[in-house]
């Protein structure tokens, strides 16, 4: 008797793993036509395909991310987000979820305590992220907490995975909270890597590039102008492109002392 009841029990396993193994396979299928419908312009079919994936397999993530990557293509940034949230409940130890969820919080949500609070849960997951790291940093500096915002740059810094608009970000922070040294150095050399790298972009790319060099070079002025050297400040600005150089240079030799308030109490975004 015993024996029956093993091989039942084995027949019951075997079809219960080979059930499981087709509503895997089914469920990736579906995920790829609903890429696939997307790409093709039919979001209705695609969510259709959509449902289906996640119905098929209650524990993977991939089709609660594809949804809400094709959720936010037609701006139901909502709906977007909460399917990322079932996607962190289905499996709260993968950090793309938290990280997909926090770029949306921050670029379409406008809810930077969110994204802050998620950013932190990718880096306790992942804690060589770069990119959360320094998106991380931005949604600090949005909140206006330079100081934390700082803190992760310096990070960032610290093990040469910093960007030039890192840089950028990291010397105006500086300049504004009592290091404009510190503030000059970390944008001269956000300058120089920028510069560096016009030539490896064209087209709009380059033309972007070349007004964050701009932007970098008021900066510098800025900082120098904080930290009393209007000479220098001022061969700086007379040099510059930007529109607002010829009312800068008035601004520093009428009242220098205005700039330099407006300088440390102005906002970074």
């Amino acid at each position: 008797m015993s024996g029956i009841v093993f091989r039942i029990s084995v027949a019951f396993l075997v079809g219960a793993l080979a059930f499981m193994a087709g509503a895997l396979y089914l469920s990736d299928y579906y995920v790829a036509e609903q890429r696939r419908l997307a790409a093709a312009g039919d979001p209705q079919s695609a969510m259709e395909a959509s449902r289906t994936a996640v119905r098929l397999d209650p524990f993977d993530t991939d089709a609660l991310e594809a949804r809400s990557f094709l959720l936010q293509q037609q701006r139901q940034y909502v709906a977007a987000a909460e399917a990322l949230r079932e996607a962190i409940r289905r499996d709260p130890n993968n950090y793309m979820p938290h990280l997909m969820l926090a770029n949306l919080q921050l670029t379409q949500l406008d809810d930077l305590d969110g994204a802050v609070e998620s950013y932190r849960e990718v880096l306790r997951l992942n804690p060589r992220s770069s990119i959360a790291r320094a998106s991380l940093a931005q949604a600090l500096v949005r909140k206006g907490d330079l100081e934390a915002a700082k803190a992760e740059y310096e990070k960032l810094a610290e093990r040469g995975e910093i960007s030039a608009q890192g840089l950028y970000d990291l010397g105006r922070i500086y300049v504004r909270t009592g290091e404009p040294g510190e503030g000059l150095r970390a944008l001269r050399r956000a300058e120089r890597r920028a510069e560096g790298a016009l030539d490896e972009l064209e087209g709009p790319l380059k033309e972007q590039q070349q007004q964050a060099i701009v932007s970098m070079n008021l900066a510098i002025a800025d900082a120098l102008v904080v930290m009393g050297r209007y000479d220098e400040a001022r061969e700086v600005i007379a040099q510059s492109s930007s529109a607002q150089a010829p009312a800068l240079l008035q601004l520093l030799d009428s009242d220098p002392e205005t700039y330099r308030e407006t300088v440390v109490n102005s906002e970074i975004y």
